[in-house]
């Protein structure tokens, strides 16, 4: 697959990231404002030599870092050399984890993947929250936004160092989560820090122009423990495992109830589910060797695991199966019984 297919393909779910539930929208509708959009960002790119200097001459000023506490819910804004000022933010404690999020390709930090994961973390006492926006380059075309994510993850990776050394912040407290290009960018900023940080958690990590055999995306050992959950491994997610522990709820391919554009939706739902785990809505799964073992009953006495969450048992490692809900909530709970 050459790179102009992957765009026009990836082109095709731009339309409907913030349509978290399916709408009643014509495909042809939808896949001819598709068109019309890569027709635009084709021409913009060879007449626009603004968004070919944004590559050519990365900023690493233009990297954002927006910081949300319990009692600071608009977020302050910062830039990868300003770490020094989060005490200034109310209620940041250096006692607490910190989670980053990440967002993925044409998003930013107000699109729905920082927005239902910030709004779990908000209910959730104890830790900061900071989501970076890096759609400065994250809203170029895909094969340019790729180009990018190793940058990104390296100026994520100078403001959490800057943290670290500044507040004599332990790393086993910093909890990196991404999605999709989001989810390799984790990783970069990951092995700036050599693998030492706590946790990074892939959403549904990007597969176009992602190699299995490559080591220049998210890997075991970018953090001290890599969880990364599958939700459409058959296009725009990766369909290996990639971390300590990989997750592939109703195997890892299309989501049920994605009827439109299931791709997309199954894509996006990775992070739907890692928001509901956050809350009450818990994903129990189960080791296995592959999705038809599991549903065929064939792992029924294996280890069982929590998909998500804030809470990692480190220990457990391999690839876990699990069925969810068509829809919200979809988390089924401990329905094994042990």
């Amino acid at each position: 697959m050459n790179t102009y297919t992957v765009i026009c393909i990836l082109f095709s779910f731009a339309f409907c990231k913030s349509d978290l539930e399916q709408r009643d929208i014509s495909p042809d509708v939808v896949e001819l404002n598709a068109l019309r959009t890569i027709t635009d960002q084709i021409n913009g790119l060879n007449t626009k030599s603004a968004i070919q200097q944004r590559i050519l001459f990365y900023d690493n000023s233009a990297i954002y870092f927006y910081v949300y506490t319990q009692s600071s819910t608009s977020g302050t804004k910062l830039t990868y050399d300003e770490s020094s000022l989060l005490s200034s933010v109310d209620g940041f404690s250096t006692d607490l984890r910190t989670v980053f999020i990440i967002h993925g390709w044409t998003d930013n930090y107000e699109s729905d993947v920082n927005t239902l994961i910030r709004a779990a973390l908000l209910t959730y006492d104890g830790v900061n929250i900071i989501s970076v926006d890096w759609s400065s380059y994250s809203r170029l075309l895909y094969s340019l936004s790729v180009s990018s994510v190793p940058n990104v993850g390296e100026t994520i990776g100078l403001f959490i160092e800057s943290l670290l050394s500044y507040y004599s912040y332990s790393p086993d407290d910093i909890i990196l989560i991404g999605h999709s290009l989001g989810a390799h960018v984790a990783g970069f900023a990951g092995k700036k820090l050599n693998g030492t940080l706590g946790v990074i958690v892939g959403l549904d990590p990007a597969g176009p122009l992602y190699f299995e055999s490559s080591t220049s995306r998210l890997n075991v050992g970018d953090a001290q423990y890599v969880q990364a959950i599958h939700t459409d491994s058959s296009l725009f997610g990766v369909n290996y495992a990639l971390g300590n522990i990989d997750f592939w709820p109703n195997g890892g391919n299309t989501q049920p109830g994605c009827l439109l554009l299931a791709n997309t939706c199954s894509h996006w739902r990775s992070f739907i589910f890692m928001a509901e785990s956050i809350g009450d809505n818990q994903f129990y799964a189960r080791e296995c060797d592959s999705y038809d073992d599991y549903t065929g009953g064939g792992c029924a006495s294996n280890t069982l695991a929590l998909m998500g969450g804030l809470n990692f048992n480190t220990s457990l490692t391999g690839n876990f199966y699990l069925n969810t809900s068509s829809s919200s909530p979809y988390g089924l709970g401990n329905i094994y019984g042990d």
